[in-house]
């Protein structure tokens, strides 16, 4: 099963510190090996498919999508009193969502820029909510100080890794969940936000775009200006809003772990056949 593409982006690897890059690098050797040893190969998504196709052969009775699926944890409907007590652990109000680990070509610093070009414009109440383990201390050094240097430490809010439990809350109660990075497979991420029912936007790189299909709205990731312009647009359409919410619940019912455990068992069955 093929996890990760990012070994294989290497506009996106040539951005990265030392270790990334040698980590990368040696990813791309055993995924190598991996592939060239395998009876079968695994995609989670079409993109990866296609993206090391350009470096393999691959034949098409040996290759399989299978898709990830949503967990149970991710609903829309969920326990009131926990709610209002994660609201008062975190103090949240009205907010919109960035769930991602910190590294530079998840573009952390683009969406940061778009919400310093449009915070005098939306609600000043609403906050730039971003949780997510730092990978990159260097780069996260960068937005901090960007953001202080900007006077939105009150509107930009860096939460850090948190349980994974509590994550339901913050997709269920944001206003808009945001999705810009530029490397991805087949981000659960966009799979649990959906399942919650949060309108989304996101980065019109693919799988981005294989995931959510009419369930986001896209934007070019690199461009600060057209995730203002996006942002902006949706947040004063509540129609297109509660649109945007039901189409994320409609998408996600194509997502089922059930599913890709049957379509798993199949492929391994017939490796033992």
């Amino acid at each position: 099963m093929i996890q990760t593409v990012a070994p294989f982006d290497f506009e996106m690897i040539k951005k990265q510190n030392i270790y990334y890059r040698l980590k990368f690098n040696l990813l791309r050797i055993l995924t190598s090996l991996s592939i060239r040893k395998a009876r079968n190969v695994i995609f989670i998504s079409d993109k990866a498919k296609k993206e090391l196709s350009h470096y393999y052969k691959l034949h098409d009775s040996k290759t399989f999508l299978i898709y990830h699926g949503k967990s149970e944890l991710f609903k829309p409907d969920l326990d009131s009193g926990r709610l209002m007590e994660i609201k008062q652990k975190y103090g949240l109000d009205e907010f919109i969502l960035y769930v991602s680990n910190i590294y530079k070509y998840k573009n952390f610093f683009e969406l940061i820029l778009a919400f310093s070009l449009i915070k005098d414009k939306i609600n000043p109440n609403l906050k730039l909510v971003l949780v997510g383990k730092n990978f990159d201390d260097q780069y996260t050094e960068l937005l901090k100080t960007f953001v202080i240097n900007e006077g939105m430490e009150d509107r930009i809010i860096f939460y850090g890794h948190i349980p994974y439990e509590e994550l339901p809350y913050f997709y269920a109660t944001c206003r808009l969940f945001l999705y810009p990075s530029t490397c991805e497979n087949c981000p659960n991420i966009l799979i649990e936000a959906m399942a919650c029912g949060s309108p989304i936007l996101a980065s019109n790189i693919e799988p981005m775009p294989e995931i959510c299909q009419d369930a986001a709205i896209y934007f070019n990731p690199f461009s600060p200006h057209d995730i203002a312009e996006k942002i902006q647009t949706v947040l004063s359409n509540n129609i297109l809003l509660q649109e945007l919410k039901q189409r994320s619940l409609e998408r996600v019912n194509h997502f089922s772990w059930e599913e890709t455990a049957r379509k798993t068992l199949r492929v391994l069955e017939g490796v033992n056949a």
